[in-house]
């Protein structure tokens, strides 16, 4: 059985997208970029379209998502 992939958040910068990913894999979570190499060759299309992304598994969107969070906000009152 094939599990479903989501999209999980949306991202202008390619640095963004890379600490999340970590901070997501690092708990366990697998997960992708998406879009990265078009935007990549074409920063035009962060700005047309949804840009970059994080896909990760359904079953996991919750989790990652409050994974997500959590690291924000704790990031944010340093």
């Amino acid at each position: 059985m094939k599990e479903k992939t989501v999209k999980l958040k949306n991202y202008q910068s390619m640095v963004e997208a890379n600490i999340d990913c970590d901070i997501l894999k690092q708990n366990g979570i697998e997960c992708f970029i998406g879009n990265q190499q078009f935007a990549q060759l074409y920063p035009v299309f962060n700005e047309i379209d949804t840009g970059l992304s994080i896909t990760v598994f359904e079953d996991d969107y919750d989790k990652a998502l409050a994974l997500l969070d959590e690291f924000h906000s704790d990031k944010n009152l340093s």
